[in-house]
Parts: C-alpha cells; structure tokens; sequence
C-alpha cells in the first residue's frame, strides 16, 4: 500500500512495484488510511510522512501499536534528507526508509530485501 499526496510519485512508484509483481493499493490522502489498512491488510505500507494532513507520529504509533499489524513492514518515502528519516525509523520502529531523490528504480529491489 502506497499513502503519497504526490500523485506523479504515487503513479510511478505504483507502476514500478506492479511491473515487479507487488499487488498495489494507493491512497493519495491520508483520511481513512487505517481503516483501508484494517480492510486490505497489506505487506508493506510505503508512507510519504510529509503529507499535509497527515499526523505522522499517530498514524504511526497507532499502527504499531495494533496487533494485526504487528507484522507489517512501514517504509517512509519522503522528501526529508535522509538523516532525519533514519532518525524516524529508530524512534518510531520503522523498517527503513526510501528518500525520493534517490533512483526510484531502485524502490522494488529495496521493497524486495524485507521478504
């Protein structure tokens, strides 16, 4: 599942994960992401904690604490320099981050190495 605002982000990391055989659920704001989470149940939850509208540290508190989440893999997608993502990742036990200037041909790969 892909939660961006971004929508020329969204499309293309969409259709790169899809062309690598990953189903993909998109959202493009960030109302109702936990009851479509609750709903689809995904694997992984590509999430741009930049959003505006999106309260990120209780998006993500409120999934890790859920138990039918527990074995969801969280990575942020973000415009944020790397450094201040990683920070994120440790405090809030996310499994890794993907920066958006990096080669997003490199996002399936990335998404791969978690299975």
């Amino acid at each position: 599942m892909i939660l961006d605002d971004n929508i020329i982000s969204l499309m293309i990391a969409e259709e790169l994960l899809a062309t690598h055989g990953y189903e993909v659920i998109k959202m493009s704001a960030p109302h109702g992401c936990i009851a479509k989470l609750d709903y689809e149940m995904p694997d992984v939850l590509l999430v741009d904690i930049a959003m505006p509208r999106l309260a990120a540290d209780g998006l993500l508190d409120t999934i890790r604490a859920a138990t039918e989440h527990e074995d969801l893999i969280i990575v942020l997608y973000s415009d944020m320099e790397a450094e201040r993502l990683e920070k994120i990742c440790h405090a809030k036990d996310i499994n890794g981050y993907f920066c958006k200037s990096m080669d997003i041909t490199k996002l399936p790969g990335f998404i791969d190495r978690f299975f």
